[in-house]
């Protein structure tokens, strides 16, 4: 037997072993012609507070739903958020060099019709960024790294949004 034909089968038998553990693709449609994408575009996404609540939000809302907000939201998904920033590696003149920004948030999907939560928990994005000696470029970086962290908690929301959903039929 070659190589060839006996990686073909171990391919086979792989894909098999995928269909009988209950393995679903997360945005294949299901028998009904549904699917997670569609369902996504019925979230309501909740308004959040700040310049970073609006980073994530904007980002939530291009994922969820690239073509546009639906009239009649059948899910909702409410968010509140938290920032923490934590200064690292100090000098020898005990000035902080690195910052370490956390920004987490405590979600809840939900289903309008009966009120039933779908999916919740907590989410942390975690980015750091270097303290410099000038004023502007430090600040400019702290921005950088809050926004690059608001876009990072967005996918992970839209990720357990989807999980959600699919697991929620």
């Amino acid at each position: 037997m070659t190589l060839r034909t006996l990686l073909s089968i171990i391919a086979v038998l792989a894909l098999t072993g995928l269909t009988a553990c209950g393995f679903r693709p997360l945005y294949a449609e299901d028998k009904g012609g549904d699917s997670t994408a569609v369902d996504m575009a019925r979230v309501k996404i909740s308004m959040m507070e700040d310049r970073i609540g609006q980073i994530t939000r904007n980002v939530l809302v291009e994922t969820l739903t690239p073509r546009g907000q639906t009239v009649r939201p059948e899910y909702t998904l409410d968010i509140t958020l938290d920032e923490s920033t934590s200064e690292l590696g100090y000098t020898k003149d005990n000035e902080a060099t690195i910052a370490d920004y956390i920004l987490s948030a405590q979600y809840q999907l939900s289903r309008i019709s009966d009120s039933r939560i779908l999916r919740s928990g907590t989410l942390r994005a975690r980015t750091t960024y270097n303290l410099v000696d000038s004023d502007f470029a430090s600040l400019e970086a702290e921005s950088a790294a809050r926004s690059d962290a608001a876009r990072n908690l967005a996918r992970q929301l839209a990720n357990q949004v989807a999980v959600g959903l699919r697991s929620g039929r």
